[in-house]
């Protein structure tokens, strides 16, 4: 029958036949891997979360067609975990940058205290005081560290929300800031 979806109890109109569950699944992982692994920002999270309690759910919810009701608020309820989980990675990845960058500020201060210096750039810590200069995060973009050397001023920094946001520990100051 052209222009109609059988299902397993009736046949409907196809402006009533389900979504693919397959792609809402890819697309939920598209969300994921770009918004929390490349760009670590959530903003695309955002908007896909209030088109899915505001349009998706709402339209979902309200089908008459059982079967097409059903798979539209699973698909719903797909993007809305992949929200979570991009807003959960997002999180985790600062946690991790957090605690890392507390540890990269630890290890040059020891070197300056053995040293009677700032080291001129992050790798002069190895291996004496870390093994390797770890990454800030695992995310494609704004993932590592960046550390500055001057007569006057040492600064270690990262990205916590690109492309701002960035918190910065000032080694004269000895405290944390933050740009933008």
């Amino acid at each position: 029958m052209h222009g109609a979806f059988c299902g397993y109890t009736a046949c409907v109109a196809t402006e009533q036949r389900p979504p693919n569950l397959r792609t809402a699944l890819g697309g939920a992982a598209a969300l994921v891997i770009l918004d929390a692994l490349v760009l670590n920002q959530g903003v695309i999270a955002v908007l896909v979360g209030l088109w899915t309690l505001f349009v998706s759910l709402p339209r979902a919810a309200f089908n008459k067609v059982p079967d097409v009701r059903r798979v539209r608020l699973v698909r719903a309820g797909i993007f809305l975990a992949a929200v979570v989980l991009v807003f959960t990675l997002n999180w985790a990845n600062n946690q991790l940058a957090k605690h890392r960058a507390d540890g990269l500020v630890a290890a040059v201060k020891a070197y300056q205290l053995r040293h009677q210096r700032y080291p001129d750039e992050l790798e002069d810590l190895a291996p004496d005081f870390i093994a390797s200069v770890p990454m800030a995060k695992y995310t494609l973009m704004s993932g590592s560290f960046q550390y500055w050397s001057s007569p006057q001023r040492h600064t270690l920094l990262y990205v916590v929300f690109p492309p701002f946001a960035r918190a910065v520990y000032n080694f004269e100051a000895g405290r944390w800031g933050s740009l933008d």
